[in-house]
């Protein structure tokens, strides 16, 4: 794929994909985390998925739709590597290997949004604040994310206060910390205690296909 690969700089708060905008490019991130967003409503939207180094964004042209249905946002900048939809298809049928792995990958980004949305509905703002650092750190592989409480409060459709409540308690217990629209995970282990079991489950499918 190496020679058909376009290199890209994907900036904070940049759309990606609006909802019914066709899809001709497939984005793999490199350092970049992009938020894959549904509406609730005329003003709020929720995350379904976060996309980072291990996946792909606009991935639904290369399963057979040819618009997106999701809003695709930028939510850490960096750099990333953008592939036209047919020339992955093309590569894909010429390649058992590839057309597997890419398999794979669809199954594990059906499996984290299936997850999210039994996340979402069913436990606690303060285990799904702890899931959602978890997932960022991953796929940013440092223990420092930029994001406000504000901006939590958006990708996961719940209200500003919830989530400084949540915060101030992963705060009070040294497992982060946080100030100006910064936070630094100091225990990743009490961290993933905190959080619920969605976080694993997701975790273990990306990394039975990245094995």
């Amino acid at each position: 794929l190496q020679s058909s690969l376009e290199p890209v700089i994907l900036n904070k708060s940049q759309m990606l994909y609006a909802p019914g905008d066709v899809i001709n490019h497939i984005y793999f991130p490199d350092d970049a985390v992009v938020s894959l967003l549904f509406d609730v409503d005329e003003r709020r939207t929720v995350e379904v998925a976060m996309e980072g180094n291990e996946g792909a964004v606009g991935f639904a042209a290369y399963m057979g739709g040819v618009s997106s249905c999701n809003l695709s946002i930028v939510r850490e900048a960096g750099t990333a590597q953008r592939l036209e939809v047919n020339s992955l298809q093309r590569f894909a049928n010429q390649s058992d290997g590839l057309s597997g792995l890419l398999e794979k990958y669809v199954h594990a980004l059906i499996n984290q949004v299936a997850q999210s949305g039994v996340c979402n509905r069913f436990h606690n703002i303060d285990a799904r604040v702890a899931r959602w650092l978890l997932m960022t750190q991953d796929r940013l592989e440092s223990n420092e994310i930029c994001a406000t409480q504000e901006s939590i409060a958006g990708v996961l459709g719940v209200r500003r206060s919830s989530v400084t409540a949540a915060a101030s308690g992963l705060h009070r217990k040294n497992i982060i910390h946080y100030a100006r629209g910064r936070i630094e995970i100091l225990d990743q282990g009490e961290l993933h205690a905190a959080s619920c079991a969605c976080y694993g489950l997701m975790k273990r499918q990306y990394d039975s296909f990245l094995d």
